[in-house]
């Protein structure tokens, strides 16, 4: 959709004509002498940018930097040619089409003004106007209303001109031009200002929170000096962007929704249907011959270079993060030393599994009020705040995560409880979330990832995959509005961990923080299980799709924590990076797979059951091949020394050169509370690792050998051969409807909602 989409905004300009890998023809028909023409005019130092962002210091690195690239010698550059996009004026909507499996969705968009425009930022509030975090005119108009079970807005302002839209997806049996027309209301919205002073004030307390939020980060802060090059931004520009975004008036907004959006459009129309992409014919591949203990010249003299061995980081208690107590469980806080932002997590070890209708609730709670305000209005009052609320749940869990500005914390956490208390919503609003929901499934049913996803939980787990733990249709229709009310009601009130990232203290916290009275307890989360067979058993779904799709399940017993070194030793020795046995003797050396990946994984709690766990894309035609050599790589094949050694040099490089940003240390140290860890383990991990002998290695990799695999295969049944995957694994074909617990598509959702 993205590239019809800029087809039809930038005909003739390679903002419209240059696809990221070229077309099937270019893949036919390589123009080798063609890349290195362009290499040669493009790759020289003086078009060349190097960016740095981290613990560096500028006084030692910039002289080494000039030293190192002292030898790359500038040469002349091919002028670039002229750079405005034809007009496209005059053309009125420009429709375009595509096909494909799974949902249906419209975009519309319309061509703007560059980066470097004077225009930028009234342009992007503009796009904030349409789109905010929940409260634009699509959210309340759309999304909030039922409308459309999504839409948002896009906004990319390039070098040499730009672009703006919106799109959103149609629910199951929608008609698209309705969905535009939706849209096209939105914009109509926009047009006659139907927007206030207060939602532009907000704006910009949102971008300066998202920027304040990206500069915690180094990838956020070489983003932030990659766009200024890129674009040819005046960096005093990029660094008052805030400012720049404050100025904005209602009136600019305005003038600049009637000067771009008018007729002359491109229109994307996404149906669903088969898609059948061009064929390519297999080329013929000669197998390549791996020898680990290889090294080229270039590597020798990388590891001849003098460098000082990296400090691991270790996480502290009581500097980097502390354990306490809130009436309703644990508390983990961390502290914002940089900020005035926060993060604050509500985290219930309860899910659909043992309450079945708590992630279909939340759902319904995030299209509704709380107390005396709509839900329009809600979403207003929080994008006011700065406040974000995003609810997830699982099958086995649910949280809420309040996240903004320290001096708006107190009254974000009581709209959250009013919110929970007091959600206000309509019978129409529990049938338009139904609608939306049964068409998202519907729509999953048809997307080939969801389906491969789905066969692997159902080949590794059986009955206790996850997405049979979800109620069915039939449930979701009958229950009535007052049931899902009570299953959002005492959420405030069962017990759960709070885990905080900010500028307050603990005592300062428990003051404004604290959810809900009276805890209920909660029983503990069923402990992770992976399905037994008494010989190696396939599992297949048919899909018609091109590539096969295979995971491969080894279950164990849950693995004690002094087995973790050999567990990620050998997951590394596996496929640990591009270096690793799976990926090297599957793809690079005989071109059977698309991708492939294999690693030890232990559960999120010590309870749960450990397993080996493999996967890989590949044509179908290859899929018995690449299967069986799959298999024999994972059943004891004796580990090169070679390959072992450098596994191990990579992973303890990675210990020592791991960090854990401030905002993500509260979940990690929850995920060590559950594996009942008392401190940061991986300098443990390090020296454990350190000490490991190939022989070890060897014989943890020899537990599988007498473990008959698992194994879920996804393709096209006429063009996998499935007596050739007989021959490795007994084959059961499972329906697709077997995968989930949805039940018979369609349902009547008239009566959703009313009492019973």
């Amino acid at each position: 959709m993205w590239e019809q989409l800029r087809a039809g905004l930038f005909p003739r300009h390679p903002y419209g004509t240059q696809t990221t890998i070229g077309e099937v023809e270019h893949l036919k028909n390589p123009a080798y002498g063609d890349m290195v023409d362009f290499f040669a005019r493009h790759y020289a130092p003086n078009n060349v940018a190097v960016i740095l962002a981290g613990d560096i210091d500028p006084k030692t690195a910039l002289p080494v930097l000039e030293e190192a690239f002292a030898g790359w010698a500038p040469r002349a550059l091919t002028p670039a040619p002229a750079a405005a996009p034809p007009s496209i004026a005059g053309k009125g909507r420009v429709f375009k089409e595509i096909v494909a499996e799974g949902e249906q969705s419209v975009q519309i968009a319309w061509r703007t003004a560059s980066a470097r425009s004077a225009e930028e930022p009234v342009l992007t509030v503009m796009d904030w106007l349409v789109a905010g975090d929940g409260a634009g005119i699509l959210d309340v108009e759309l999304v909030l209303a039922g409308q459309v079970p999504d839409a948002t807005t896009f906004n990319e302002l390039l070098r040499d001109g730009g672009y703006w839209g919106l799109e959103a997806t149609a629910r199951d049996g929608q008609v698209l031009d309705d969905v535009e027309a939706l849209l096209l209301g939105a914009v109509k919205k926009l047009k006659a200002g139907e927007f206030t002073q207060e939602d532009l004030d907000a704006i910009v307390l949102h971008h300066e929170i998202a920027d304040k939020r990206s500069l915690e980060s180094s990838y956020g802060r070489v983003s932030k000096m990659l766009h200024a090059y890129v674009h040819h931004l005046p960096w005093e520009d990029v660094v008052r962007h805030t400012q720049r975004l404050r100025a904005v008036t209602r009136e600019q907004v305005i003038e600049a929704a009637n000067k771009y959006l008018g007729d002359d459009r491109v229109v994307v129309f996404r149906r669903r249907g088969e898609h059948r992409p061009p064929a390519i014919g297999k080329p013929s591949i000669t197998p390549v011959t791996i020898d680990v203990s290889r090294h080229s010249a270039f590597a020798d003299e990388i590891r001849a270079m003098p460098a000082d061995e990296i400090a691991p980081q270790q996480l502290r208690e009581g500097e980097d993060y502390r354990h306490d107590t809130f009436p309703a469980g644990p508390l983990i806080w961390t502290p914002n030393r940089h900020s005035d932002l926060f993060e604050l997590t509500y985290h219930y070890d309860i899910g659909s599994r043992k309450r079945p209708l708590a992630c279909h609730a939340l759902d319904l709670l995030e299209l509704s009020g709380a107390g005396d305000l709509d839900a329009a209005a809600l979403q207003r009052r929080l994008f006011q705040l700065g406040t974000s609320i995003d609810a997830r749940c699982s099958a086995d869990a649910l949280s809420i995560t309040v996240s903004g500005i320290d001096r708006n914390l107190k009254e974000s956490v009581r709209l959250l409880e009013l919110w929970l208390r007091s959600p206000v919503f309509t019978d129409e609003t529990v049938r338009a979330l139904l609608a939306n929901t049964l068409s998202q499934r519907k729509d999953a049913l048809d997307d080939p990832d969801f389906v491969g996803h789905a066969l692997a939980l159902f080949a590794s787990r059986g009955k206790e995959s996850p997405l049979l733990a979800e109620p069915s249709n039939a449930v979701l229709a009958q229950v009535p509005s007052t049931r899902l009310a009570r299953e959002i009601n005492d959420i405030p009130d069962l017990a759960h961990t709070t885990l905080y990232f900010g500028p307050r203290d603990v005592a300062s916290l428990r003051e404004v923080a604290v959810l809900g009275k009276n805890h209920r307890q909660l029983a503990p989360p069923t402990p992770l299980r992976y399905r037994k067979v008494d010989k190696p058993t396939i599992y297949f779904a048919h899909k018609d799709v091109a590539q096969a799709v295979v995971g491969i399940f080894f279950g164990q017993p849950p693995l004690p924590t002094t087995e973790w070194p050999r567990a990620e030793l050998y997951s590394q020795v596996l496929g640990g990076d591009m270096s690793g046995l799976v990926f090297q003797e599957i793809r690079e050396a005989r071109g059977l797979a698309y991708g492939a990946h294999a690693s030890y994984h232990y559960g999120e709690r010590k309870e749960d059951m450990s397993s080996l766990i493999a996967d890989l894309g590949t044509q179908a035609d290859k899929a018995r091949d690449a299967l069986g050599l799959l298999l024999d790589l994972l059943r004891q094949t004796p580990i090169a020394e070679g390959r072992f050694t450098a596994a191990k040099t990579a992973l303890l490089e990675d210990y020592r050169a791991q960090y854990i940003a401030p905002r993500g240390r509260a979940r990690t140290v929850l995920r060590w509370d559950h594996q009942g860890l008392r401190e940061d383990p991986r300098p443990w991990l390090l020296g454990q690792v350190g000490a490991l002998t190939l022989d070890a290695i060897q014989g943890f990799a020899g537990r599988f050998a007498g473990t008959p695999p698992v194994i879920s295969v996804m393709g096209d049944r006429a063009r996998l051969d499935l007596k050739a995957l007989g021959d490795l694994a007994a084959v059961e074909v499972v329906s697709v409807d077997r995968l989930v617990s949805y039940g018979p598509f369609p349902i009547d959702v008239g009566q959703a909602g009313r009492a019973r």
